[in-house]
């Protein structure tokens, strides 16, 4: 009841703020800019394909520099610059404090064009914070897809959101007109976008996440019949996995499968292998940078979460020439059709799942058309190349209207400019 209590007070304060500062001070008018090629993009990054996934794109899209405001540096890369807080601000401001006045203090030595954040809270809000302060253009990706506003936020997976504990209308209102405030909002896919457009969410689009084709390359003995690739925690499910895989073994007794990343649900999910036993049948990678070998060596790849936006390690998996069987939820039905790139299965079915698992298993034919089919979607979709010209094509378009009212006012005083523009 307290948490709950707290988190409403900091969300109705914070998204208060930033609605007021957005209504306020939505552009710095009659303020000269300079462009300085730059973009300031702030976030938690969960892993570092998940990274790239997101990063490289942007790098790539024609930009000067990508600065990342984040809590840990990644591997260096191209365009692209660090601005981590130091620990012991972290302790004194909290994480999330910290990366606020590490913005603030990188936008005004290095002046980017646009800030952008990911996830609701706190990522993007604290973009918004800086961004109307300097003046500038913000955009917010909603990588995780409606559940990050829906009921408040009360499912997502960050911590102050779930303490809510219960879905909260009037935190969703204040989200939702908080989503509207920014210049753009990035989803996923079109069950994210039609969401928020029903909700009055004007400015929306559809970029996904990148995935790099060419490292992924199927293996013709794989090793593992069926392979989970992300994040245990509880959105992932990854418990669901393990009674997935028991099932199949009553029929398949000699089936493997392979569970691939850490996180705080992993020991209770060995001893889920061990109760169920399966824990012969199971092998635990870890984390690991060898990910795409791992998907090469498998044969279907299964996603049992609760909730995504459009899941990156089922892109790769797919790119690797996999078929897929996932929940259908947020975007993934924008790539996954049914028979022919893999199966969507209603959440949580794990009756629909195993059915669908050992028609694949059973037919190596089939497999292997879905595998090709996906990795062609996956390639026209989401290869980053792909990937990094839709932002070449949004950030463009978002740069070059931010500059628009300016542009007017100056205009509006000067009659010889404005009839230069015209023509």
């Amino acid at each position: 009841m307290l948490g709950s209590l707290l988190a409403n007070v900091v969300l109705t304060i914070s998204y208060g703020i930033g609605l007021a500062v957005a209504d306020f001070r939505r552009r710095r008018s009659g303020r000269s800019w300079r462009r300085t090629g730059r973009i300031l993009v702030t976030g938690t990054f969960y892993n570092e394909n998940w990274y790239l996934a997101h990063i490289l794109p942007l790098a790539s899209s024609g930009v000067e520099e990508v600065l990342v405001v984040t809590d840990v540096a990644s591997r260096p890369l191209d365009r692209v610059r660090y601005a981590c807080p130091p620990r012991w601000l972290c302790r004194i401001l909290t994480r999330a404090g910290a990366k606020l006045l590490w913005m603030f203090i990188a936008g005004v030595r290095h002046r980017p064009d646009l800030y952008m954040g990911y996830h609701i809270f706190p990522g993007a809000l604290s973009a918004l914070w800086v961004a109307r302060l300097m003046g500038r253009p913000v955009c917010y990706q909603m990588t995780g897809g409606p559940i990050e506003l829906e009921g408040g936020g009360w499912q997502a997976e960050n911590p102050v959101l779930r303490c809510l504990g219960r879905p909260s209308p009037r935190i969703e209102r204040l989200a939702l007109r908080l989503a509207a405030a920014f210049d753009l909002v990035v989803v996923r896919g079109h069950r994210a976008a039609d969401f928020l457009q029903r909700r009055g969410v004007e400015r929306v689009e559809i970029i996904p996440g990148s995935v790099g084709v060419g490292a992924f390359q199927p293996n013709r003995n794989p090793r593992w019949d069926l392979v989970f690739v992300g994040r245990l925690t509880q959105i992932k499910q990854p418990h669901q996995f393990i009674e997935i895989v028991a099932e199949v073994a009553r029929v398949r007794a000699e089936v493997k499968a392979l569970v691939v990343g850490g996180g705080p649900e992993l020991e209770s999910v060995r001893q889920l292998a061990m109760s169920l036993k399966v824990r012969e049948n199971v092998e635990f990678s870890g984390e690991t940078q060898n990910v795409p070998e791992l998907l090469g060596s498998s044969r279907v790849f299964v996603l049992t979460s609760r909730s995504e936006g459009l899941s990156i390690s089922m892109l790769e998996a797919m790119a690797a020439g996999l078929p897929v069987v996932v929940p259908d939820v947020g975007d993934l039905g924008d790539v996954v059709v049914n028979g022919q790139t893999g199966y969507l299965v209603e959440p949580d079915d794990v009756d629909q799942y195993v059915l669908r698992v050992l028609e694949l298993l059973s037919d190596e034919n089939s497999r292997a058309q879905m595998g090709a089919e996906a990795r062609a979607k996956v390639t026209d979709l989401a290869s980053r190349e792909r990937v990094a010209a839709c932002w070449s094509a949004s950030l463009s378009s978002l740069l070059d209207a931010s500059e628009l009212p300016r542009r007017a006012e100056a205009m509006e005083s000067s009659p010889s400019e404005l009839g230069r523009f015209n023509r």
